[in-house]
């Protein structure tokens, strides 16, 4: 028997075709990209934005109606507790002090005159006018009974009898007349009356006071020491009593007002924590922490937000009131979560899924999830570490799996 030998080059001819024929017997099934199921740490945050502000804050008001006279300080400045910030002139204020103080000098003087009764001078006339008129009777009654005595011896008649009596009469009216008079004087003035005039003069010295403490108040000084943050006001202005003149606070001490969108408040806890960026200084980020969830929802631009306040790690000087700063809210954390990438589950039929490969078939799982980024999410049953899922199924097979 001769021995038929085959030559190398016709055996891969042949092992080629046979290759292309499987390959073309299997061109209808689904090619798949696919990733592995990994364990990773998951973390869930908000992306917004927000604004640094003062956390102690100090705001000074005008204490009285006024014209701004002079502003010692300027922007930026550091003072100290009790430094003169603005002076202002109230001449209103002032035309009431002097007005008041008129006032106060004239009821002291009426309650002096209500206290000490009538001058001296006067009780003297009455009392003078008294001791004449009892003299005049004295010698009006020793008339009398020479008159009576002349009477019963015939040498007068009864006519000059009875004018001398009369005589006697009225002076004893007039001496009654002129005690009462005295009387009169030494009770001019009742113990209510005096007391109103009392009253009087301490009500227009309470005014007095409270005006000159308001014209003290002219000088407006800073409550507490910092850095004028903001002037309100400019010399010559009209102010009233409560407007805003100023804004004090402490360089670094600073927390963030962050806008959290509406449908994100449900998400955020106090003591989450916060990272904050800021475009003017790239590279760089500051810790905070979640102090107060929004109370409300307030509505921002085209915006519906809550505001959400946060505390800043340290004292950063470089985080001034008023910039305005990207903020990222760390809801949710989990260390080692079993992850597939988000593309990869689908629901389907009402339940979620995802198609794992198992050789070369992709058989559909359903899963159940657990936390989800934007670009991961975890599986928490249905899918076993280190196995491959497919990625975007539902596009490559026209909206349903292959199984």
């Amino acid at each position: 028997m001769r021995k038929i030998l085959i030559p190398a080059a016709v055996v891969v001819l042949v092992g080629a075709v046979v290759a292309m024929l499987l390959l073309d017997r299997n061109s209808d099934a689904p090619q798949y990209q696919t990733a592995r199921a990994a364990r990773q740490d998951l973390r869930v945050a908000v992306h917004t934005n927000g604004i640094i502000e003062p956390v102690d804050r100090s705001e000074v008001y005008a204490p009285v109606d006024g014209v701004v006279a002079r502003i010692p300080v300027r922007e930026g400045a550091r003072i100290a507790r009790g430094q003169m910030l603005v002076e202002l002139e109230s001449a209103e204020t002032r035309t009431a002090l002097a007005e008041a103080r008129t006032a106060l000098l004239e009821a002291r003087g009426q309650a002096q005159r209500v206290e000490t009764g009538p001058p001296q001078e006067e009780i003297t006339v009455v009392e003078a006018s008294i001791a004449e008129a009892a003299l005049a009777l004295e010698r009006t009654q020793k008339d009398l009974a020479v008159e009576e005595g002349l009477l019963e011896k015939g040498a007068v008649t009864r006519a000059s009898v009875e004018a001398v009596a009369r005589e006697r009469d009225r002076l004893k009216l007039q001496i009654e007349g002129l005690e009462r008079q005295r009387r009169d004087l030494a009770e001019r003035y009742s113990a209510q009356e005096k007391e109103w005039e009392r009253a009087k003069v301490r009500e227009l010295a309470r005014q007095v006071e409270f005006l000159e403490r308001q014209i003290g108040m002219e000088a407006v000084r800073a409550p507490r020491e910092g850095v004028l943050f903001a002037l309100e006001v400019k010399p010559g202005a009209h102010v009233a009593k409560g407007q805003l003149l100023a804004r004090i606070n402490q360089p670094g001490r600073v927390r963030l007002r962050a806008y959290v969108d509406e449908p994100d408040l449900g998400r955020i806890a106090e003591g989450q924590p916060a990272r904050i960026e800021w475009d003017g200084l790239a590279g760089r980020h500051w810790n905070g922490t979640v102090e107060k969830p929004a109370e409300q929802v307030v509505e921002l631009g085209n915006r519906t937000v809550g505001y959400v306040l946060c505390s800043i790690e340290g004292e950063p000087k470089e985080l001034i009131p008023n910039l305005n700063v990207k903020v990222e809210i760390t809801t949710e954390q989990k260390p080692g979560a079993l992850t597939v990438p988000r593309s990869a589950v689908f629901s389907l039929d009402g339940k979620r899924a995802v198609l794992v490969m198992e050789g070369p078939k992709a058989v559909m799982r359903t899963v159940v999830p657990g936390l989800v980024t934007a670009e991961e999410i975890e599986i928490l049953k249905g899918v076993r570490e280190g196995e491959l899922v497919a990625i975007n199924p539902l596009d490559v097979n026209s909206g349903r799996p292959a199984s």
